[in-house]
């Protein structure tokens, strides 16, 4: 037993009718209250009629009598006035202002033994999730009316990560959001090296050269360091020179070459085909990246990211190595995940930023029109019988995983309360 669980039964009154208190006298729970999760009581504003009598005001939850003690809630002023101590056992009655005993609720023996106990085989559980072998035999787990809520705690979570980003960019939008996409761009492996070239290699560097395809190839690849050996192609060898002058007249460091991680990545995944992928988008947006967030549409946002690396990459995935001629152009699952994790929370919070609710209205229509993401947290979701139908419930399930699911959090969780109450 703990005290969430019978937060759990208080909260959804999942406890018998014929309640009295140690005192004798009848008890109606006429509203529970809100669960307080700052200090002070548990529930604070609920209503009960004890005896004859109405009462308004805040309730104290513990598994035994003796945490009032133990949590010296009779040192705090605080705890005073609460109308109600509920516990599952009272081994030391609790006393309030005076010295006066609690009035006192023992949940012991007044609820369905059977949650309890579904409660526990969820929580010894050490599966995927606590539920992976119930979650199939719920009718309607209601996860499609979920999925928005969930998928906008996602975002926002995201959304601390931005804001660090726009604060450390001193609030300018266009260079965080340049920042924020080349580090979304690098995908998980590569995202730290890809956002430290951004960072070494601010937007009003890019601009000067804009309306120069070669030279932004030549800026990217020199800051990300991959421009130092000695070439005999002719291509990185007009891109090296064409870096040093660049890097002298702009006074630029560039990262080391050692942050690149090419190792269990497919070929076209590689750092070299990305970065020249990336010069493509910057060459094509005209260095206004900032469009995308205020495009009307994804198909919009989609032929803005629509592009290929320069015609080297055709045959080459390595500088100075190479390979079968294919052309390297961004693919539309990539596309996808950069709308996904890239301007949907950045434009989600930009909406939120400037209290634009139709912005925000506009990162979630993205979502409910891209594909349902492909990964392994997803097809372990199709292997339990949960299929999302488009990117919001995918991000939606991805969230469920991460805040529940992980956590054991399955008194909070909407598909849990229906496995254990059945």
């Amino acid at each position: 037993m703990n005290e969430e669980f019978i937060y759990f039964l208080w909260k959804f009154r999942l406890i018998s009718t014929d309640l009295v208190t140690e005192t004798g006298e009848s008890l109606l729970i006429l509203h529970p209250g809100e669960r307080n999760t700052d200090s002070g009581p548990d529930f604070i504003n609920a209503r009960l009629r004890i005896g004859a009598t109405l009462w308004a005001g805040n309730v104290e939850i513990h598994v035994r009598a003796s945490d009032w003690f133990k949590h010296r809630h009779q040192d705090d002023p605080a705890y005073d006035n609460i109308i109600l101590h509920v516990v599952y056992e009272n081994d030391v009655p609790a006393v309030v202002e005076n010295q006066l005993p609690a009035p006192t609720l023992v949940l012991k023996d007044h609820f369905p033994s059977r949650i309890h106990e579904n409660y526990r085989l969820l929580m010894k559980n050490h599966g995927w999730i606590p539920c992976n072998h119930q979650i199939s035999t719920v009718d309607d787990p209601g996860f499609t009316l979920w999925s928005a809520s969930l998928t906008v705690e996602r975002i926002l979570a995201k959304g601390e990560t931005i804001s660090q980003l726009w604060e450390n960019c001193g609030c300018d939008w266009e260079e965080a959001f340049y920042q924020y996409l080349a580090m979304n761009l690098g995908f998980k492996v590569n995202a730290i090296p890809f956002e430290m070239m951004a960072k070494s290699l601010p937007l009003k560097i890019v601009r000067q050269h804009i309306h120069n395809f070669f030279q932004i190839e030549a800026l990217l690849y020199g800051q990300a360091g991959v421009l130092g050996k000695k070439f005999t192609g002719e291509y990185p060898v007009k891109l090296a020179l064409e870096y040093d002058f660049l890097r002298s007249k702009y006074g630029l460091l560039p990262i080391d070459e050692s942050a690149w991680k090419f190792l269990r990545l497919r070929p076209s995944n590689f750092p070299t085909i990305r970065i020249s992928q990336w010069a493509a988008i910057l060459y094509r947006s005209r260095g206004r990246l900032f469009g995308m967030v205020s495009a009307g549409s994804v198909q919009q946002v989609k032929e803005m990211l629509n592009v290929s690396s320069s015609p080297y990459w055709d045959d080459h995935y390595c500088f100075g190595k190479a390979s079968f001629h294919h052309p390297k152009k961004m693919g539309n699952e990539s596309i996808n995940l950069l709308i996904i994790n890239g301007i949907v929370p950045f434009l989600f919070f930009y909406g939120n930023k400037k209290d634009q609710h139709l912005l925000k209205e506009s990162a979630i229509c993205f979502l409910e029109q891209l594909p349902p993401e492909k990964n392994s947290i997803i097809r372990h979701w199709e292997n339990a019988g949960i299929t999302g139908k488009n990117a919001l419930q995918t991000q939606a399930l991805m969230e469920l995983k991460r805040s529940f699911c992980d956590r054991k959090q399955c008194l909070q969780c909407r598909i849990g309360r229906k496995l254990l109450i059945g």
